[in-house]
């Protein structure tokens, strides 16, 4: 590949030969075989009883006259089921107690291709007929494949057009079923509560009329778009909310089954490390039996606690005859042997490029910055409970994907994927760790050996921190030619970090090859800039040791748009130019292109914010300094301002303001809720988060080394909402990538100093 071209044709049209012929390492999909799939796919209903209705795959009237929308994604927080309940009795003109959510069935008509489809090299803002071709070939092969899937910040975007057309549908239908009955015409009729009511008084209720309405056949009607309505654009209590509040909600580890048993695991110390054997010398209280995995043992006994008695006083002996001797010093040095081979890297990608970077003049301004691996730390730590027989499983459990789960559930316990029940409760948290499903896999070979018993397998949090997938750690060479007047002729970025998305894939699906073509996770935040960046390289450097990564909340967005967006600072001070000013100026160079349009929408309000409400000087000595960071993630634009305070190097973010375009805000104090969570969950990451290995052994081992953000330390946050009209955005995971290069610029605003590794912290400066 040339330094200079564009390798993104190349890219893509590799993805089209994949996607229209290879799908998990050599299975022929052909033209007839797909369509004929699909039409069956869209055909199904969700199953009814007696008394009940069903109006397709998304809605059906229960016996109690209440509609249920069925939701295929988990709720992990972010409040999908809400979200489709509102969605649902606004196209149905009912309240909200009139309508409530149900988990779909494991069928392909509820795949999300959405989350696949956003991973492909393309430009969002691009119409090009390639790219056209390769995502409509993708969409069609992963809905037939029925992947269902919870992440990426596709939740709402996989499912609020169907559901809002389904819901319209169906009010139709029932309109059409009491104009019949009646013999008035539908546009004679208003609605009342959950009826028709005639204008000469006669009613008859939504349940009265679904019989009749279900033998219809469905019209196409297509929504208005998007707009400020009874619920949508205003939002409504989120159902959960209380149960949560009041400690009645139901998690995966609050599954309480007759007879159920207890296992306690604990996994080999270091990585790549087997089990050679293991033995409880004496008898202990309640301690049913030990289980020996490839790479774990486990206690089962009649309590948690009699579990990890059991597993304390264990004999285990391990073999560390193929382990890992991986440090943290050997992964950046790795990365820093990587970046410094350049083109004779391999494998090496150039993810997107413009312009012929080597032909660009100016003072060339360079920086380098790194991250470290961090955890996941969900506040419920991993645990499944299975109930294994020689011929059915069933298992409760948190986690990301229903299809993928009875996947791995009939594997591992060697039954069909037919007699595989799933139950998902809440999560208490995803954040991309429960997409990897070891910890189902695991709990399932531990109930195997109970047959007929079912049996909670839980990780300690000290075992949750170790036996984690965690997000990589990156480092980036960034360097720009800038003219006379401070901006960029050429912008070359280069990232060492390995594939989250080829691990993922080896875990899941060991038969799918991976490396066959650049992974954009790895550049997510840097490529297709919406800045003017007309000349540029865009560069993954796969480098990876053999530590586990695994999704991260926003992925490679929280490490690149880190980078990027410190560059930028440093570019604006060596500009002479405040730092909101420069990213106009670099955005107004991008022209007509829509991302840059958004954005410049957001840093506008954001200068307004800016302007009316100055940094407060710092207390009693404090150094205060104000930073900023614009971001672009899962199709939605946010900007961050980050007021800091600095003691004897104690560093306290006081305040953040997010400015966010998710295109149109569904449920306002929810996209609030969610930006809150996300700026919060990346303060830990930035200020604390750092997971470090030693000779194959991971450091931290709890919270205590592993610590979070307390609430006393969480900052004042505010958040304003830009409803551009643009397609839907991700809202989930938006929050967290702008915020720790809005606290590391706020230091050197503050200081003088540039922090360019993670976590900030002084000592490494």
């Amino acid at each position: 590949m040339s330094e200079g071209g564009s390798t993104l044709g190349r890219i893509a049209r590799r993805s089209f030969l994949i996607g229209a012929g290879v799908v998990g390492g050599g299975v022929l999909v052909g033209a007839g075989v797909v369509a004929w799939r699909l039409g069956a796919i869209d055909g199904y209903e969700l199953p009814a009883s007696e008394g009940e209705a069903s109006f397709g795959a998304w809605l059906k009237l229960a016996r109690d006259g209440r509609v249920e929308v069925a939701v295929p994604h988990q709720d992990m927080g972010q409040g999908i089921y809400a979200l489709a309940v509102m969605l649902a009795a606004e196209g149905l003109r009912l309240p909200l107690e009139a309508v409530r959510a149900i988990p779909a069935p494991i069928e392909a008509r509820y795949a999300n291709p959405v989350m696949l489809l956003d991973g492909l090299p393309f430009d969002e803002a691009s119409h090009g007929a390639l790219k056209q071709s390769v995502v409509w070939t993708f969409d069609k092969i992963l809905r037939v494949l029925g992947m269902q899937g919870t992440g990426g910040s596709t939740s709402t975007r996989n499912i609020s057009a169907q559901i809002r057309r389904a819901a319209f549908c169906m009010h139709d239908m029932l309109a059409r079923a009491a104009s019949a009955r009646f013999k008035v015409p539908a546009d004679q009729l208003r609605n009342v509560g959950g009826a028709f009511l005639t204008p000469d008084g006669r009613t008859a209720t939504y349940a009265e009329l679904a019989s009749d309405a279900g033998k219809l056949k469905p019209n196409d009607i297509q929504p208005p778009p998007l707009a400020r309505g009874a619920y949508v654009g205003r939002g409504a209590p989120r159902y959960d909310v209380p149960l949560k509040t009041y400690g009645e909600a139901k998690y995966g580890i609050d599954t309480r089954q007759p007879g159920q048993l207890y296992a306690a695991i604990r996994h080999a110390p270091r990585l790549g490390g087997r089990l050679d054997r293991a033995v409880i010398p004496a008898k202990i209280l309640g301690v049913r039996g030990i289980v020996e995995g490839k790479d774990y043992v486990a206690v089962v006994a009649e309590t948690y606690a009699a579990a990890l008695a059991g597993l304390e006083k264990a004999e285990i002996v391990w073999d560390d005859s193929k382990a890992s001797s991986v440090s943290t010093k050997d992964v950046f040095a790795a990365y820093r042997a990587a970046l410094d081979k350049g083109m004779d890297f391999k494998p090496r990608w150039i993810v997107d490029s413009a312009g012929d970077v080597s032909k660009a003049s100016g003072k060339e301004i360079a920086a380098t910055y790194d991250a470290p691996f961090l955890a996941h730390a969900t506040m419920e730590p991993m645990n499944a409970t299975a109930f294994v027989t020689e011929t059915e499983a069933k298992v409760w459990a948190g986690h990301q994907s229903a299809s993928l789960v009875q996947l791995m559930v009939a594997k591992a316990a060697n039954v069909p994927s037919d007699k595989v029940e799933v139950f998902t409760p809440f999560l208490g948290g995803g954040f991309g760790r429960r997409a990897d499903l070891d910890y189902i896999a695991k709990a399932v070979e531990i109930a195997g050996r109970f047959k007929g018993t079912p049996v909670q397998t839980i990780w300690s949090r000290a075992e949750d921190i170790r036996d984690d997938v965690y997000r990589p750690a990156a480092m980036a060479d960034i360097s720009a030619k800038v003219d006379g007047d401070g901006m960029p002729s050429s912008f070359v970025y280069r990232i060492a970090v390995p594939s989250v998305t080829d691990q993922f894939v080896a875990r899941a699906l060991p038969s799918a090859k991976g490396g066959m073509m650049a992974d954009r996770t790895t550049v997510d935040g840097a490529l297709f800039p919406f800045y003017g960046l007309p000349t540029r390289s865009i560069e993954n450097f796969t480098v990876d040791l053999g530590i586990p990564v695994g999704f991260w909340r926003s992925v490679g967005y929280s490490l690149n748009c880190h980078f990027v967006e410190c560059f930028i600072d440093e570019l604006a001070v060596a500009a002479s130019t405040h730092p909101l000013d420069y990213r106009a100026k670099l955005l107004a160079r991008a022209g007509s292109y829509e991302p840059a349009i958004r954005a410049a929408r957001v840093l506008e309000q954001m200068a307004a914010f800016d302007k009316a409400n100055p940094l407060s000087p710092g207390k009693d000595g404090a150094m205060a300094g104000r930073g900023y960071a614009l971001t672009a993630s899962f199709h939605s634009f946010v900007g961050e301002i980050a007021d800091v305070e600095i003691v004897k190097g104690d560093l306290k973010v006081r305040r953040v303001h997010a400015v966010v375009d998710c295109g149109f805000a569904i449920d306002p104090p929810n996209v609030v809720a969610q930006v809150r969570s996300g700026i919060n969950f990346g303060l830990t990451a930035a200020l604390y988060g750092r997971v470090d290995f030693d000779n194959g052994k991971v450091v931290p081992a709890n919270f205590d080394t592993y610590p979070l953000l307390s609430l006393e330390d969480a900052p004042n946050i505010s958040v304003e909402i830009v409803n551009s009209g643009a397609a839907l955005g991700g809202v989930g995971e938006i929050g967290t990538p702008a915020i720790a290069p809005a606290v590391a610029n706020a230091v050197f605003a503050a200081t003088g100093k540039r922090l360019r590794s993670l976590p900030l912290t002084f000592g490494t400066a």
